[in-house]
């Protein structure tokens, strides 16, 4: 396994780890201060968990690489991985929204709100530390799922500092007497914010559906590929060039065909292997496991 491959791997587990330490640290207290918006962090956290182990699980399996039964390798788990976790993190929040609802057509919910703010400020804290440790060290890692995970805990951090938020309003309208007003804080923050994080979901639903369907890769990933071979079809002088590419988790796929003219100079094997090799290097730079076939035809009706 490359070193890329383990920091991925390390990068996950950390998540699962500091994810379980949220979950129970989260439902514990929300069930002591009765908080419904601190139990939802914490049953995030849970999923989280469980999600970043599927993750990890898928991590593996994809790292076998090719085999008989799977001869184009195993990547696909990648994106079906990420649009199971959409559809998990989409479900709580609606169910968390229908809770705050109904909580909110009958009445509220009271809180003990200065052992909230304390909860609140440390997750904040905290989620905001592993958020930005996995965010500097994605980078290196250019992994799908590390970068969902990454994702995870953004969301984490921003739902705790506005819980934070809230809880702290909570606690200025208790002291000032409008301690009625301050039963509706708890589940407004849980409407609010289970409102803001569908999107999350549905962004993920829909990048892992591009990719299951083999749909193009993102534009500046297709013009850097357009590009490569638009240049080596100016060098070797072939009449044109048709390209189809799509990328699966780390797998980026690349069919080129190039269609030989008349005045295209050279024609042997020798000439038309380099050439393979001109786009495999030109393209070593993206860090994705390239899939690359490159066909020569004088016939366009082969390449269309």
């Amino acid at each position: 396994m490359s070193r890329a491959g383990n920091s991925a791997g390390r990068l996950i587990l950390l998540s699962v780890w500091a994810a379980l330490f949220w979950a129970v640290l989260a439902i514990g207290w929300g069930l002591a201060v009765r908080s419904q918006m601190i139990v939802f962090d914490g049953l995030y956290s849970l999923i989280s968990v469980l999600l970043s182990l599927l993750s990890l699980l898928s991590f593996r399996i994809i790292r076998k690489g090719q085999s008989k039964r799977f001869p184009f390798g195993r990547d696909a788990l990648e994106p079906l991985t990420i649009i199971v976790k959409a559809i998990a993190i989409g479900t709580l929040c609606v169910y968390a929204l229908s809770v705050a609802v109904m909580e909110l057509l009958t009445g509220g919910r009271e809180v003990n709100t200065g052992w909230a703010v304390a909860y609140a400020a440390a997750a904040t804290v905290g989620c905001g530390v592993v958020a930005a440790y996995l965010g500097r060290e994605q980078r290196a890692v250019r992994s799908d799922l590390v970068r969902a995970e990454t994702t995870q805990w953004l969301m984490d951090t921003v739902l705790s500092a506005g819980v934070l938020a809230g809880f702290i309003a909570a606690a200025v309208l208790e002291r000032t007497g409008y301690e009625r007003f301050a039963a509706y804080v708890d589940p407004t923050m849980v409407a609010l914010v289970c409102l803001l994080f569908l999107a999350m979901p549905l962004r993920l639903l829909m990048h892992g559906f591009r990719e299951v369907l083999f749909m193009a890769p993102p534009r500046e990933l297709e013009e850097r590929l357009r590009r490569c071979v638009w240049q080596v079809q100016q060098r070797h002088g072939f009449d044109d060039t048709y390209l189809r590419s799509t990328k699966v988790g780390g797998q980026l796929v690349v069919e080129v065909d190039y269609i030989v003219g008349e005045h295209t100079p050279d024609r042997s094997v020798e000439v038309l292997d380099a050439i393979r090799r001109e786009i495999t290097d030109g393209l070593s730079d993206l860090d994705y496991e390239l899939w690359l076939t490159v066909s020569f035809t004088a016939d366009r009706a082969w390449a269309e």
